[in-house]
């Protein structure tokens, strides 16, 4: 039985409320003279995938003939910052977009999206909803700004052949960073590949060292008189003492390899190719490893977050869908339905979640790979028991990562710039993974320098 989460999210601000655009305030006609309520939904995939664009189309037409009094227009809008705040400021907002968890906290912050709190209430299972997905979809006021629709948290990563071949239990992976250690030695020491390697490049680099201080017990930033600072370069913060750890690994066990420049692609080329024992990432390189390398289903395992031993803490993310702030309550009602039917009914309907396994392993997708569970165990035990009928992966191998999950801590992304902070600490990371002589200190004082404007920035 897969237990219930706890979340602990870094992205929610506190303070008041700054005032929306006035263009934002208003609310237009939404009804026909027949009753038909029209909303329109971002996201439609593009022409060029055909396969996608038929089953949401079809999904599509399915709602609106349950529900002859919604009419639904659709576009391939998907969110960037730039262009939604365009969108708010000139009225032009779609119904319905997905934006992901780290945009929340500014959202709501700035009232660029719709309270779904009453809304909400009115879906199927609301009271069900596991807190750990709700989460980063509520406000410091308790009320509810979004409805999630794809939830992530970041495990170990390991090749099972690899792990016979170098002694160690597949079944058991290692759960702190001493025993990723200790394996990543013997991996190196006793077959060919790398013990462990780390994503360094294009900001996964700063991402995957902002989990790693998550695991360490720390966070990357934190709020003081209702503004964000970064905090990884104070003296023996998380992410000092992962750079300490990698270093170690890197220089006193020679368990990294040579190559220490990898983005996400390149991480998951050469973790298919046999090359790589253990790195930690999400849950999706187990497909992408299966679908895009032809990866061995039977090689691939998944273990939980190795932590330092404390308290267990891992990087999540996803998407949330919100409402448009100009949308009214119709058609709040007709949104909030359709973010029902399309997301979310599969993950509590036992039917329908093993029909769409079906199909979708049918259409060749990996079925089986966990997720973030959306419900309380009593919805989704049955569900993911459905699933499981259709899994072409064996879903054993990834009980480690199941099994526990419910024990961790899940955090968001850092709330201010987070994407310029993974920037800057890529050259971080680098310079400790490539330079024996490079201080994780120093590394990352450099890096809190280097982006310590644009945090400020973004919050003036």
């Amino acid at each position: 039985m897969r237990p219930s989460l706890r979340i602990a999210l870094t992205g929610v601000t506190a303070g008041a409320l700054v005032s929306v655009l006035a263009s934002c305030s208003g609310s237009g006609s939404d009804t026909a003279a027949d009753g038909t309520v029209t909303i329109t939904v971002s996201g439609r995939p593009p022409a060029t995938n055909a396969a996608a664009l038929k089953t949401f189309e079809a999904r599509v037409a399915e709602f609106e003939k349950a529900n002859p009094k919604i009419k639904i227009r659709t576009n391939e809008y998907q969110y960037d910052q730039q262009s939604f705040q365009t969108k708010v400021g000139g009225g032009s907002l779609e119904t319905i977009v997905r934006v992901p968890l780290t945009e929340m906290s500014g959202l709501i912050k700035r009232r660029q999206i719709a309270d779904l709190t009453q809304d909400f209430k009115a879906l199927k299972h609301h009271e069900d909803f596991n807190d750990v997905a709700l989460g980063a979809a509520k406000g410091t006021d308790g009320k509810l700004y979004g409805i999630p629709t794809e939830e992530y948290a970041l495990g170990l990563v390991y090749n099972r052949d690899l792990f016979e071949k170098a002694g160690l239990d597949p079944d058991k992976p290692p759960t702190t960073w001493s025993e990723v250690r200790t394996a990543a030695k013997a991996i190196s020491g006793k077959t060919d590949a790398t013990g462990y390697a780390q994503m360094t490049k294009e900001n996964a680099g700063g991402w995957m060292l902002t989990a790693m201080a998550y695991s360490f017990g720390d966070s990357m930033q934190e709020e003081s008189g209702g503004k964000w600072a970064n905090t990884f370069d104070r003296s023996g913060s998380g992410a000092e003492k992962s750079l300490k750890a990698l270093k170690d690994m890197r220089w006193t066990d020679d368990s990294m390899g040579k190559n220490q420049l990898r983005n996400i692609t390149d991480m998951e080329k050469d973790f298919s190719a046999g090359k790589i024992g253990m790195t930690i990432a999400g849950p999706s390189m187990v497909g992408h490893y299966i679908q895009q390398y032809k990866g061995d289903p039977r090689t691939i395992g998944l273990g939980a977050m190795p932590v330092d031993g404390g308290d267990k803490r891992t990087l999540a993310g996803g998407t949330i869908a919100v409402i448009s702030p100009r949308a009214t309550a119709r058609q709040r009602e007709a949104a909030a339905k359709f973010i029902d039917f399309y997301y979310l009914s599969v993950k509590y309907d036992v039917a329908l979640a093993e029909k769409d396994a079906a199909a979708r392993k049918k259409d060749g997708s990996v079925v089986g790979v966990p997720s973030v569970p959306f419900y309380k165990p009593v919805i989704a035990d049955p569900v993911d028991t459905a699933v499981d009928k259709q899994a072409n992966v064996p879903v054993e191998h990834f009980a480690p990562y199941t099994d526990s999950l419910g024990d961790y801590e899940l955090r968001i992304e850092p709330p201010v710039e987070a994407q310029n902070v993974y920037k800057a600490l890529d050259s971080a990371v680098q310079a400790v993974l490539t330079r024996r002589d490079a201080d994780p200190a120093e590394q990352l004082r450099k890096a809190a320098a280097q982006v310590k404007s644009q945090v400020e920035r973004a919050q003036n």
